[in-house]
């Protein structure tokens, strides 16, 4: 199946809700792409590309010669220079927890902003494996370990390679069930590839609730494939995509009995 826009050849695997906008697929003319991350562990970076229409081919065309900046809510002001084509990155800004972060990108006079505060992080203690009956078949299963803090609103999005290869599924989800508490809810995934010895990475990333929304779209937008949608963005301005100041932190483990 083609990629329709940007986001469909991910899998989404979450719980939550959802505001979703219908879009016709033949008729949609290509649209802006703007995916923006700060975090407290390496570059902001900025990913601005256009979307496909569903007769197009699979190659998303970068966008070029932006100007692109971000400024926190103490008053700093970060540049994002154009590495490569449509990237634009800035090695000084390191995320702090607690600060608002707000992303202005002007494309050809058109100015696009957004906002979002990073959460405090909350440590990933620890990577658990377990083999589960799942349908006909066995599969492997990670299960992260963290203590969930007793404030009610904590997101998480979480990242897992095998054999250092990215597995495309994400798992998004909040603390509804496991408020103040040990969480082990497990990482699980049909098709599971993970065997035996495999080494397995997570990254656990502490997102806010507007990205949350964001990414819960992204799986009405997978379970409701008859109905093509758009998640609703958090740029203003008219276009596909979404900001995100969180935290990471990973962990690596190599799965046993």
């Amino acid at each position: 199946m083609k990629k329709v826009f940007f986001s469909l050849f991910v899998i989404y695997i979450f719980s939550g809700c959802k505001k979703i906008i219908n879009v016709d697929l033949q008729n949609t003319a290509a649209q802006l792409v703007i995916e923006g991350t700060v975090t407290n562990t390496n570059s902001a970076s900025v990913s601005i590309t256009k979307s496909i229409t569903f007769s197009s081919d699979n190659t998303f065309p970068a966008v070029t010669g932006a100007i692109v900046s971000i400024t926190d809510n103490t008053g700093n002001v970060f540049s994002l220079k154009e590495t490569t084509q449509g990237n634009y990155s800035n090695a000084n800004l390191i995320g702090v927890p607690g600060k608002t972060y707000n992303l202005s990108v002007n494309v050809n006079g058109t100015v696009y902003t957004s906002s979002s505060t990073m959460p405090k992080q909350v440590n990933l203690d620890t990577l658990l494996f377990e083999e589960i009956a799942f349908g006909s078949k066995f599969i492997w299963i990670v299960k992260p370990q963290y203590f969930d803090p007793p404030e009610i609103g904590n997101y998480y999005k979480f990242i897992e390679k095998i054999n250092n290869v990215r597995n495309p599924t994400l798992w998004v989800w909040e603390d509804k069930f496991t408020n103040n508490g040990i969480s082990t809810r497990p990482l699980i995934q049909q098709d599971s590839v993970i065997n035996l010895k495999d080494t397995i990475e997570i990254e656990m990333q502490c997102i806010d609730r507007n990205v949350f929304r964001y990414f819960v779209a992204l799986q009405s937008l997978k379970q409701n494939s008859s109905t093509p949608a758009n998640p609703d963005t958090n740029i203003s301005g008219g276009v596909l995509g979404y900001f995100s100041a969180h935290t990471s932190q990973k962990t690596k483990a190599a799965v046993k009995r």
